[in-house]
């Protein structure tokens, strides 16, 4: 992924939510490790936050670290995974800081403007 290469030194909140109870993020096939790969060259500190399918308690975890300074970075499988209330509040706290969002699937515009209209993305879900 080209937009990782300009991440040296920065801190990542890694977020992947389980797409069911029955995924395995541990083996060495999947999203997770897609991710890991693509970060195998990063020089920075890498925190990781896994949901399971009906949980957003490390989404939380992730917001807060977000708003406290922790994180510079944060890395998602797809930007549906913040498509929730939590997600929310992540996505504009992190428009108002300044710390990009990066999305595995999607592209940079896809995700700018998923930020840029959450509000009526999340009126449409609920």
């Amino acid at each position: 992924m080209k937009a990782l290469k300009e991440l040296t030194d920065k801190k990542i909140g890694l977020y992947i939510r389980k797409e069911d109870s029955g995924e395995n993020l541990a083996t060495g096939y999947g999203r997770l490790q897609w991710l890991r790969y693509e970060l195998e060259e990063h020089e920075g500190r890498i925190e990781t936050y896994i949901d399971n399918a009906n949980s957003l308690e490390e989404l939380k975890k992730l917001a807060c670290d977000v708003i406290d300074g922790k994180i510079d970075v944060v890395l998602i499988w797809s930007i549906d995974e913040l498509i929730n209330v939590i997600g929310m509040i992540l996505m504009l706290n992190c428009s108002l800081r300044e710390i990009p969002i990066i999305s595995f699937c999607e592209s940079p515009e896809r995700v700018a403007y998923v930020v840029e209209h959450q509000d009526e993305l999340i009126e449409e879900v609920f």
